[in-house]
């Protein structure tokens, strides 16, 4: 089902994404598998067998990180998840200061190429970074602020998280289903859903070399059927609403009718979301053509690194059982999954912070665009 206009959008969207946070609350094991003993022996094996054929790290996968038929099976069972399920899914059970960073991206790399088979240029590491200073302006995925409703714009149809650690106070997650937000607004509100289907002006930020961007515009929606899905592609600093990061000076302004529907989008999902509680180890996968993802703001531990927010994000695809875009979304995908395993910059937190944010391009391996709010 592609569906040109809203008029023919159908009253109410049905099916393993249209859940809402109260069906999960009371048995949190219904989307949370958990690594054995066993299983961390195991991977724990695939590390040393990867370091020892000294390759580069974008090459882990299941030839150099091999893992037993059947903890393979269970991880492909995620996919699964993501894409024909619920539409997210976690794992547990790692200990994360067991061990080094490198180890870390490996690990994180190579569980991943068991649950999709295309990976991002690079890892990126999250963490509030206000402490140290630095000279170049801060996103608020770098801040300890919170972060309202959105889905990472024009990169994978699967974001993936490997929880480093986890601050003194705060820093839950929140997820919401598009599907669910759908039913609610059609209910309240249906005028927004219109309105969401409408072409809309954006901007995004992009690095083509060392210290240089360019400002790239669209017109295009916020949502739109494909293949009997409903998909959203959403984030408010894209779309001229978050005045901390202010559009082009000519470019147009969002109207009143615009900035509340955007608001009715936040309010639907803050009624039908479910919250996460991020442990250290977690893996949490998401599929973000239908999933929206926000977090609450935190408090880092001022000395004591195990207490302070840090994960690691990279953006997934599989090309078996992916979702294809919504032709009408526009979505930019083609610059996310272009570099081969040995071009990929699976850093460390420490390797990626000495590269300034001005020098991160596609020759280093790196995508250094804004990708969300």
């Amino acid at each position: 089902m592609d569906c040109p206009s809203s008029a023919d959008w159908p009253k109410e969207l049905t099916g393993d994404l249209a859940w809402t946070g109260a069906d999960f609350e009371s048995n949190t094991d219904v989307f949370t598998d958990k690594f054995s003993s066993q299983d961390i022996e195991e991977l724990n094996s695939a590390i040393k067998h990867f370091q020892a054929l000294g390759l580069s790290r974008g090459h882990a996968d299941p030839t150099t990180f091999p893992l037993s038929q059947g903890l393979a099976k269970r991880l492909q069972k995620v996919t699964d998840h993501v894409y024909n399920g619920r539409g997210f899914h976690r794992i547990r059970g790692i200990n994360p200061s067991a061990y080094t960073d490198e180890e870390c991206v490996i690990l994180y790399a190579g569980i991943t190429s068991y649950i999709a088979d295309q990976r991002a240029r690079n890892i990126d590491h999250i963490r509030d970074r206000s402490r140290a200073q630095l000279s170049q302006k801060l996103s608020p995925l770098e801040l300890a602020k919170p972060m309202t409703f959105h889905t990472d714009i024009d990169v994978g149809d699967m974001v993936s998280l490997f929880v480093q650690s986890t601050p003194l106070e705060g820093g839950d997650q929140y997820l919401a289903p598009i599907a669910s937000i759908y039913n609610d607004l059609m209910k309240r509100d249906p005028e927004v859903l219109r309105i969401l289907s409408e072409n809309w002006y954006w901007e995004r930020v992009h690095r083509p070399g060392p210290n240089q961007t360019i400002t790239r515009t669209f017109n295009r929606p916020v949502i739109g059927f494909h293949n009997n899905q409903l998909q959203i592609n959403m984030a408010v600093t894209f779309l001229g609403a978050n005045p901390a990061i202010p559009f082009s000076p000519d470019a147009p302004q969002l109207t009143p009718e615009r900035i509340a529907a955007l608001n009715r989008v936040q309010e639907a999902a803050t009624r039908v979301n479910l919250r996460i509680v991020p442990e250290a180890g977690d893996l949490l996968f998401i599929n973000n053509f239908a999933v929206l993802h926000a977090r609450a703001g935190f408090v880092d531990s001022p000395d004591d690194v195990w207490n302070q927010r840090y994960i690691m994000r990279l953006w997934l695809h599989d090309s078996h059982k992916g979702w294809e875009s919504a032709p009408v979304l526009q979505r930019k995908l083609d610059e996310t999954f272009d570099l081969s395993p040995a071009e990929r910059a699976y850093w460390t937190k420490d390797e990626m912070d000495k590269v300034a944010p001005g020098m991160r391009i596609k020759q280093m391996g790196i995508s250094a665009n804004p990708d969300h709010d």
